[in-house]
């Protein structure tokens, strides 16, 4: 009995052998037969959406915009930081030093006032174009006005009646807090300034 149960254990574990290695063989041979898994290409960034396009173009835009805007400001600022610089270096002891800056003050105005007739302008002419230009400023007060007045007149007499130390507070002033002019004020001396072409004073 128990050899008939071992023989019939034995052929079963046999067929199941078989059946697995036929199965096993069958499976590795349809495996070998598939083709590899094809993941695809990377996706390109090219070409660019629209989107990205006007990205760039508004950034291109914006580096070239401040870029020319701080170019025209320091350009425009330059003559001011010489005079303002230029002033500085003048020394109460000089014996120039008061003409020196009447000199800076008028070069600055005929700078930023490029007009032929405006370097004829002397005394109340001269006075009124100081005090258009510091209507629009509060720093500049009555008193500096009153220093540039007494500084040009100083010119013309052997005594001045201004310390250079004024002169130079007053000129630096007027000059740090009045130009570069607004384009408004430019244009309007522009279209003022020929009538006071003869109005001169000594």
């Amino acid at each position: 009995m128990n050899s008939v149960t071992n023989s019939i254990t034995n052929l079963l574990i046999n067929i199941t052998t078989n059946t697995n290695s036929s199965v096993d063989a069958s499976l590795d041979a349809a495996l070998a037969n598939l083709a590899d898994i094809s993941v695809g290409q990377t996706p390109s960034i090219w070409p660019l959406a629209w989107g990205w396009w006007v990205l760039i173009l508004l950034v291109v835009v914006i580096i070239f915009g401040t870029f020319w805007i701080a170019t025209r400001y320091f350009n425009k600022h330059k003559l001011k930081r010489s005079a303002l610089k230029a002033i500085e270096n003048i020394s109460h002891s000089e014996s120039q030093a008061l003409s020196k800056l009447h000199a800076i003050l008028r070069s600055a105005v005929m700078h930023y006032f490029p007009f032929e007739n405006l370097n004829s302008l002397r005394g109340l002419a001269w006075q009124e174009r100081l005090q258009v230009s510091a209507k629009q400023n509060k720093q500049v007060d009555e008193q500096c006005l009153l220093q540039l007045t007494q500084l040009e007149a100083s010119l013309y007499t052997k005594k001045p009646s201004i310390s250079v130390d004024d002169a130079k507070n007053a000129v630096y002033l007027w000059i740090k807090h009045c130009l570069p002019p607004a384009s408004a004020e430019l244009q309007n001396t522009e279209t003022s300034v020929p009538s006071r072409k003869g109005d001169k004073h000594v």
